[in-house]
């Protein structure tokens, strides 16, 4: 990167040239996913955030993880060096993607400490569910934080940014400061509240593709939220109550954008609670369209829609699908609150085997609170007769299933009842998963995978961090995991902040940020969990008080 003029001009007054064929004159956003452009690309955040910038007359584009060592990070499309956007919206999908961040910025010509940076230096704006979950470690890197969806918040960003041309630093981010859903450093006081909104169009990929871990599959977007609430979970607490598009809005923002000869990837973390599905599976097949299904309800395949998305799957050829049990008990399944039964995941497996489904992709998880060994050794089995459901219903029509487990330990999540659970210690899930791998390996035809245990836990560190973190994340690099050596010298407190109970009375370091589900109803849910018992149910729609994100009334 060139180096700059002892005083050059504010920010937003940079001249047309130095723009290399952005919007002429007016504001450049980067669109910043930390991640390599494979991955990126592939991110609906990204191409939303694009989206939403153009319509609001700003140039924009994305910015990923430089390709090649050495590199400096650049538009994804012009090449214009990531330090000379005006903006930075940065969208954070999960935690491992915090000590990229700061990596990412210095490599960029920009300090990695917002203090540092002044009128030479993009505005740096954290968004995704990363940020919803806990900010806190990285919150010494960013400017602006806005934990909610992009649609309430950056089109009126940007307004005031445009307005503020030539304004110095603060000023500019003292006239962001008041609006909903955004935080402005030093991110002091009251935390900052998710502002959701309920488009009318889902989000569909627009961007060129290049390379990317989806080459072949247009994506589009289904739904944000989950109403299942499964307890060791974030989906299901921190976008409530969730909304699914209509099949008629995918289907036109699929015709209006689909390729010949491409994929459709559904993409929604709840897709198959989603109420229209059968409708929409069988759309998008009648317009002639292959698909991809996110992970199904066994629930709902074996109920009274079952034969109906069976039939849709089988009409379109799909071979694989994923189905998440997560525990091999029902009443391990209870406290998570997957609540569905050993003979509807049997009867599940067996309609995807007869509706030509060669391929079951099953995920498990172990170091659950109440876990036992017996839980364990019927995760085991349960894999174990999948596999025969799915040979039984092939058998006679040529060919044999196959059968894949992505084997994960628990990592307890903030905002979701089980946020303050201690998580077991390394040397105890590494015998829990040697427990099921040797199980699965005695019952054959099954491949197990998984994250493995030391990744785990130092996903939960990057859970509980606070912002004290940040000196371990500007030390890393860009590299995750850390050398042990940086780890013990920059996170001496990881087994205490990790597999200890949380003390009582000690402030969770998620505080920033509020999304409207009250601790009272999480830690309702994690009493109900210990019991067994169901929780209260959240539908779109927000007709319940139950949880307080719809407001406040009825009891946890």
């Amino acid at each position: 990167m060139a180096r700059r003029q002892a005083q050059p001009p504010p920010r937003f007054a940079l001249a047309p040239e130095r723009r290399l064929g952005l919007a002429q004159g007016g504001l450049r956003l980067a669109a910043v996913h930390p991640a390599p452009p494979e991955e990126g690309l592939a991110s609906l955040a990204i191409h939303a955030l694009c989206a939403l910038a153009e319509a609001a007359g700003v140039g924009a584009e994305p910015v990923f993880l430089p390709a090649r060592p050495g590199e400096r990070p650049r538009g994804h499309l012009s090449g214009l060096p990531a330090g000379e956007f005006d903006l930075w919206a940065v969208s954070a999908a999960f935690e491992e993607q915090w000590p990229t961040l700061p990596w990412l910025l210095t490599r960029a010509g920009v300090p990695a400490r917002a203090a540092a940076r002044d009128h030479r230096h993009p505005i740096v704006l954290l968004g995704g569910v990363a940020a919803r979950l806990n900010p806190a470690p990285v919150l010494p890197f960013i400017d602006l934080l806005a934990p909610g969806d992009a649609e309430a918040i950056l089109p009126a960003l940007l307004e005031r940014l445009e307005a503020g041309r030539g304004a110095g630093r603060e000023a500019l981010l003292d006239s962001l400061r008041g609006l909903a859903g955004l935080a402005v450093r030093p991110f002091e006081g009251p935390p900052v509240a998710c502002v959701f909104t309920a488009p009318a169009r889902p989000i569909v990929e627009q961007l060129p593709r290049g390379r990317s871990l989806l080459p072949d599959m247009l994506l589009v977007e289904t739904g944000r939220g989950c109403p299942a609430g499964c307890r060791f979970c974030a989906i299901g607490y921190t976008r409530r109550p969730p909304m699914f598009f209509p099949p008629a809005a995918i289907l036109e923002a699929v015709g209006a954008a689909s390729a010949p000869g491409r994929r459709v990837g559904l993409v929604g973390a709840s897709l198959g609670r989603h109420p229209g599905l059968g409708e929409l599976l069988e759309g998008l097949l009648g317009q002639g369209l292959d698909l991809s299904p996110a992970s199904l309800d066994p629930a709902v395949l074996a109920g009274p829609e079952g034969p109906r998305l069976a039939a849709a799957l089988a009409r379109g050829a799909q071979r694989t699908v994923t189905l998440a049990p997560e525990a091999g008990t029902e009443r391990l399944r209870r406290v998570i609150h997957k609540g569905f039964a050993d003979a509807e995941l049997e009867a599940a497996v067996r309609r995807l085997g007869e509706a030509g489904v060669l391929h079951l992709k099953l995920y498990m998880m172990y170091g659950l609170p109440t876990e036992a060994d017996e839980d364990l050794d019927a995760a085991a089995a349960l894999v174990g007769r999948a596999r025969a459901w799915l040979d039984a219903a092939h058998r006679g029509r040529g060919g044999t299933g196959r059968v894949s487990v992505s084997l994960n330990p628990f990592v307890p999540k903030p905002r979701t009842p089980f946020e303050l659970e201690p998580m077991p210690r390394a040397d105890d899930l590494r015998r829990r998963r040697g427990r099921l791998f040797s199980a699965l390996g005695r019952s054959g035809g099954v491949r197990p995978g998984g994250m493995g245990v030391r990744r785990a836990i130092l996903q939960a560190l990057l859970t509980r961090a606070d912002p004290g973190c940040a000196t371990l994340l500007e030390a890393c690099q860009g590299r995750w995991p850390p050398p042990a050596g940086l780890l013990a010298a920059l996170a001496p407190d990881l087994e205490d902040r990790v597999h200890a109970p949380w003390p009582a009375g000690r402030p969770v370091p998620w505080g920033a940020v509020e999304t409207g589900v009250s601790p009272a109803f999480l830690l309702a849910e994690r009493a109900r969990a210990l019991q067994g018992l169901p929780g209260p149910a959240c539908a779109p729609g927000g007709a319940c008080r139950a949880c307080g994100a719809c407001g406040a009334g009825d009891p946890p």
